[in-house]
């Protein structure tokens, strides 16, 4: 009987952390002088998430077990319980319990742990994570103003109240409207210094999460307000009462089919206010969408990085036709080719992580700007090369590729084309990019954003990228679709994938290419 036992043993006895020598090259260059502390800390966690929460991982992506939801008890309660394998609680606890987002944990250390984490592709893990970042932002933006219920909220879900940790979600699609926020038409009315809300939402992610970041439309006003809201109140989720809504049904998904989505009902829920709700559609973005946009181009990474290693395992081990599939000219090209969108993916998720974390109101305008492109050119380049470059890595398992109990990496395929619409869909964030170049032209030229970027570019690259985004710029990629305003819009497309490929070349070659498999793990 044919045997893949060398090629399991080598592949799940590898350290994501321990045995790829470029990711701790990569951490050391982004850790600095905190390296050593970082360093010993990653090698600990990366054994919970090589091992432990990788198997739980792959359990929980059974199909008999996805989550789905129970409306009533035996008692004709509505209770709306989400119903989700033991293994799921399990893994959600103990992540949660790592304290991922205390004070405890620095920014940088929290960029690469979650990166950890993302290698495993556990959507109902990391969609959750990078929501309950997004409400902790919020809050913390507003920390003067929070009054004693959303104080409460931070510290459940920042540092945790008697070992537990909050969750949240955010709630911002309608049915109408989709990415378009201002289009939403959920109702907010004031009552007292709360509000309550009435309406539907049509797509609500991590929807078993304590609270929810919600966007809604003050009644009687234009005014798109953002809320923080309570799954239940004090008391109410021991008898599993919610807060004022009903879920109708979860969402059957084409990827990330362990977090529950779902349609919800609000129907007087107790929201609280956060922010000036005439700024309700810009605070969401550039607040909340922000930080699940830079977890997407991590996410990115992680899938690419894993995929790269195990499809380069399983070419030294399989053999085909009389050799090695890594013997093959064109199987060792794509090999090559999967790997090093592994690399520049995954340093350019950290480099604008890391600068990200830097910015503060004292920034540079011009570097805030650079940062706020440089993140939706990554939600829209890295989520594209994730999706090509992992379908390029199933094709080399043959037959075994799209076996999804032989390789995770069919989930983590499917998961991909869903971060490539999640937090803003490719042509809205192209526009948005398009806008933002021709509303900074006074204060700062498209040319001089370019120079910026590519510092480390070959000049004539730069030259000619220059004259593309003036020749795209002098154009218009709005307005009726003609011809020629398609033909404009397609160049605009190119001229942002180009720009991008460029930008992670020069961050690549600072941090340096070697390998991702060490040699221990390379020998079957």
């Amino acid at each position: 009987m044919y045997s893949f036992r060398d090629f399991l043993e080598e592949r799940d006895s590898y350290d994501d952390y321990a045995d790829n020598p470029f990711f701790q090259k990569m951490v050391k260059h982004f850790s600095k002088e905190a390296w050593k502390e970082i360093h010993d800390s990653l090698s600990s966690f990366s054994k919970k998430t090589s091992f432990r929460y990788r198997k739980l991982s792959e359990q929980i992506a059974r199909i008999e077990v996805r989550p789905h939801v129970q409306h009533f008890n035996a008692y004709n309660e509505r209770i709306d319980r989400i119903v989700r394998p033991n293994e799921m609680l399990m893994l959600e606890k103990e992540v949660f319990q790592e304290g991922l987002f205390s004070s405890k944990t620095s920014p940088k250390e929290r960029m690469f742990k979650r990166y950890l984490l993302h290698q495993n592709g556990e959507s109902g893990i990391m969609c959750p994570l990078a929501c309950t970042d997004g409400l902790i932002a919020l809050l913390e933006h507003f920390q003067d103003e929070l009054n004693r219920e959303l104080q409460q909220i931070l510290l459940h879900c920042k540092e945790g109240i008697d070992g537990d940790f909050g969750i949240g979600a955010q709630y911002m699609s309608e049915v109408q409207g989709g990415s378009n926020i201002p289009a939403n038409v959920l109702k907010a009315v004031p009552d007292g210094e709360v509000y309550r809300l009435y309406g539907n939402k049509f797509f609500c992610s991590a929807v078993h999460a304590d609270y929810a970041v919600v966007t809604a439309r003050v009644e009687g006003t234009n005014q798109i307000g953002v809320f923080i809201v309570p799954s239940w109140l004090p008391g109410d989720k021991e008898r599993e009462k919610r807060n004022g809504f009903v879920i109708n049904r979860l969402k059957w998904k084409l990827g990330t089919c362990e977090l529950p989505t779902a349609e919800i009902d609000y129907d007087g829920a107790i929201a609280y206010p956060i922010g000036p709700l005439h700024r309700g559609v810009a605070i969401a973005v550039s607040i909340v969408l922000t930080r699940s946009r830079l977890d997407i181009g991590l996410a990115s990474g992680a899938f690419l990085m894993r995929a790269a290693r195990e499809a380069k395992q399983y070419a030294r081990f399989r053999e085909v036709f009389g050799r090695k599939i890594d013997e093959f000219p064109l199987a060792k090209g794509q090999l090559e080719a999967i790997e090093e969108a592994a690399k520049r993916v995954t340093v350019t998720a950290f480099q604008i992580y890391d600068l990200f974390n830097q910015l503060n109101s004292d920034s540079d305008k011009h570097l805030q700007f650079a940062v706020r492109e440089l993140i939706l050119l990554q939600k829209i380049c890295a989520s594209k090369e994730a999706v090509e470059s992992l379908r390029k890595a199933i094709s080399i398992f043959g037959g075994h590729g799209v076996m999804e109990d032989f390789s995770s990496i069919p989930r983590l395929f499917r998961d991909a084309m869903v971060n490539e619409l999640w937090e803003g869909p490719r042509n809205v964030l192209l526009a948005q990019i398009y806008r933002d170049l021709k509303k900074a032209e006074e204060w700062y030229r498209p040319e001089d954003f370019i120079r910026k970027i590519l510092v480390d570019t070959e000049a004539g690259i730069v030259k000619e990228l220059v004259q593309t985004i003036k020749s795209c710029l002098a154009a218009s990629i709005f307005g009726e679709a003609t011809e020629e305003t398609v033909a404009q819009a397609k160049e605009w497309e190119l001229f942002c994938e180009q720009l991008f490929y460029e930008y992670q070349r020069t961050v690549l070659k600072e941090v340096g290419n070697i390998p991702i498999v060490s040699g221990a793990h390379l020998n079957v």
